[in-house]
């Protein structure tokens, strides 16, 4: 008996109409609602001649960060439609309530952590995880979003929007399915002196009000990590087994004015904290790189994947496709 997977709540993207968003996100959106539909005809005997993991099937993972994921008209899709690897939700605790939005006004009741992020990609791993006569029924959900490569791990940055400690714990909670399915990348703590990395599908960072004390409050297992600050990598309180993502901000960094230009001092700065970040095992990024004009955010991409830096923070996520 195959399951049918659960299709995302969500309102605006639940109503979407693909032929009123002329973008692979909605395509991609569309296969994984077309691809719950063929259980039906599974299971009523008919033969479906569809690729088992048709949903991602012809694209390239890249590491590139989709900032504000949420602004697009198809939230997470259109990330994963042009192979985006991280995806970021800025997230408020409202009355018990894991709501998503840049500020207060921008909340509203249907757009929901789990309306946006989590239902959609727990249905993502179960449409590439299906179940049939040449798969072990027993096995767990070890494959990845991305079925040009399945070991990729999604990761989900959730920024804290409100007071840290209360945040951290309800989103603790909201993935208690996927803990339960073995489904997160975790550090397991039970040996201090000798922890070990597991990697899964959905990696979680949180960024933002989280903090250090409640990230490593979680043990033994610890599923829940850092996005450390890049300038203060170098601090003896960021681990690996604390922190999957270090980040700062490039404009902070270059000023307004020299922001265009990533060579001699600018340059050896950002290759320093690379460095010191890599040594750690804590992959880099640098936000608020220019988003306009289009040679003047290529040429920062281009001169930040040369120095090293591990992820390309974007806007305009076409433009960083083609990079």
């Amino acid at each position: 008996m195959v399951s049918i997977p659960f299709v995302s709540r969500v309102g605006p993207v639940a109503a979407v109409n693909p032929e009123n968003l002329p973008t692979r996100g909605a395509a991609v959106l569309a296969r994984s609602t077309l691809a719950a539909l063929s259980g039906l005809v599974f299971q009523s005997g008919i033969s479906a001649m569809s690729y088992p993991t048709d949903v991602t099937r012809d694209i390239l993972p890249k590491n590139i960060h989709s900032h504000n994921d949420y602004w697009r008209k198809v939230p997470l899709f259109d990330a994963l439609s042009v192979g985006c690897k991280s995806v970021e939700a800025d997230v408020h605790l409202i009355d018990g309530e894991l709501l998503v939005g840049h500020t207060r006004v921008s909340l509203s009741h249907p757009r929901s952590l789990n309306s946006l992020y989590l239902d959609p990609i727990m249905q993502l791993l179960r449409l590439q995880n299906p179940t049939s006569a040449y798969s072990n029924a027993n096995a767990s959900m070890t494959n990845g979003v991305f079925d040009m490569d399945p070991s990729t791990s999604l990761q989900l940055i959730i920024d804290y929007k409100t007071e840290g400690n209360a945040l951290h714990a309800a989103v603790i909670d909201a993935l208690a399915e996927y803990r339960s399915l073995d489904l997160l990348t975790h550090v397991d703590m039970t040996n201090a002196s000798s922890p070990t990395l597991n990697v899964r599908p959905l990696t979680v960072v949180c960024s933002g009000n989280c903090p250090l004390a409640s990230v490593e409050a979680q043990t033994p297992i610890r599923d829940v990590f850092l996005d450390a600050p890049l300038v203060d990598i170098a601090n003896s309180s960021y681990t690996r087994w604390n922190s999957m993502l270090a980040s700062t901000s490039y404009r902070k960094m270059a000023g307004w004015g020299n922001s265009f230009d990533v060579d001699g001092e600018m340059a050896a700065q950002i290759k320093n904290l690379v460095q010191i970040s890599r040594e750690k095992g804590i992959p880099s990024r640098f936000w608020e790189t220019p988003g306009w004009p289009g040679f003047a955010r290529d040429k920062v991409w281009k001169a930040m994947l040369d120095l090293g830096v591990d992820w390309i923070n974007a806007d305009n996520l076409k433009a960083a496709s083609e990079v």
